[in-house]
């Protein structure tokens, strides 16, 4: 029991001083945004400490939100640069190495988006630096599972981003991501007869339509892929969608009617039947 808690005290004296270094770092006034220094220096740090639990503890969930917004903040600029040296997603078209670094923290950011999608309960969110980082976390999901968003793109390298974006897109649907479980609790946080004007939040009710359709797009991504019009198995992504999504109660209800139509379509309902119809051969 004590070397639990003296490992649990260890990484949390770890973490926060990684976070104060950290802060030191990523707010100094003349920083070179490089890809290298956007990738080593600022992402490899960030998250760590932002994934360990005392990071969102009560005391440092501030300091924790304000740190993710600066992030991500940096990379979305990143993503917009016509710079290839200064564009993050630069390392999704570059040498091999370069590729496993760029998708490993891709990953890690769609996780993290995931959870913070999660942690904003709109209905009732009066925290106006987490309704901001909820629109930041679902702007940054879209850009990097979408390479139509990066600015650095030639028609050399489209094909080579177009994989990167499609294994990223893969880990979606899996449940290591996390990202329908997430989805699924943020659906849940809206009353089956909530609208928009009766919303007691922080939250602008286009700025909630935008994170709402995000989190939905970014759910329905496994099966718009281009993979997935090749024949990909989706058995995966189906059932955490059979089993997180379209078992949310009332989920029509909860959500815009203008965003039904695409959760209904038959490239997203198809492979969850057809689980039904496997198991239903199976047990009988």
């Amino acid at each position: 029991c004590q070397r639990v808690w003296r490992r649990y005290h260890l990484i949390r004296k770890v973490t926060e001083q990684l976070h104060e270094e950290w802060e030191v770092l990523v707010n100094q006034l003349d920083i070179n945004l490089t890809n290298q220094w956007i990738s080593s220096k600022m992402l490899r740090p960030f998250l760590f400490f932002i994934t360990q639990p005392s990071s969102w503890y009560k005391g440092q969930q501030t300091k924790t939100v304000k740190s993710i917004s600066r992030c991500f903040k940096i990379i979305l600029n990143s993503i917009n640069s016509m710079d290839q040296s200064k564009n993050f997603c630069s390392f999704a078209v570059g040498f091999p190495e370069e590729r496993s670094i760029w998708l490993y923290q891709a990953k890690k950011l769609i996780s993290l988006c995931s959870c913070i999608l999660a942690r904003c309960d709109h209905c009732c969110c009066k925290d106006v630096n987490m309704v901001e980082i909820s629109t930041l976390t679902m702007r940054l999901a879209i850009s990097l599972t979408d390479c139509k968003t990066w600015k650095n793109l030639t028609s050399e390298n489209t094909r080579a981003a177009d994989a990167s974006v499609e294994t990223l897109i893969e880990f979606i649907g899996t449940r290591q991501s996390g990202t329908y479980r997430c989805v699924r609790r943020y659906i849940k946080c809206f009353g089956p007869h909530v609208t928009p004007g009766k919303i007691d939040s922080a939250i602008a009710p286009d700025d909630q339509l935008l994170v709402t359709a995000s989190a939905v797009t970014l759910a329905l991504r496994p099966f718009n892929s281009t993979r997935a019009d090749m024949g990909v198995d989706l058995t995966g992504a189906a059932k955490e969608y059979f089993t997180l999504i379209l078992t949310i109660p009332y989920i029509c209800k909860r959500l815009p009617p203008l965003l039904l139509p695409a959760l209904k379509h038959i490239s997203v309902l198809q492979p969850s039947l057809s689980i039904l119809l496997v198991v239903a051969d199976l047990e009988g």
